[in-house]
């Protein structure tokens, strides 16, 4: 099997392809590779699959209130979450 060297990879793209290994439970490399054969070799998508998929995951996380005075609560807690402290 032919080897590959990558050099120049941005120090951010390595945490986050470091991160997407750990969460994937893959080595680096095998994370690097599984992404490299799916940007050259989609599989076929099967529509029918796809849907079921989306309905169980809309299932599991139920209805979602999106209107204007529910995203501005969200945004606030958000950044009261995210805010330094002096």
């Amino acid at each position: 099997m032919p080897d590959l060297a990558l050099r120049g990879i941005p120090a951010d793209l390595h945490r986050e392809l470091k991160s997407a290994a750990r969460r994937n439970h893959r080595s680096l490399n095998g994370e690097i590779l599984a992404r490299l054969a799916a940007s050259v070799r989609p599989g076929p998508v099967d529509p029918e699959a796809l849907l079921e998929r989306i309905g169980r995951r809309h299932q599991a996380i139920g209805p979602v209130d999106l209107g204007e005075a529910s995203l501005r609560r969200m945004r606030d807690e958000g950044r009261r979450r995210w805010a330094y402290d002096d």
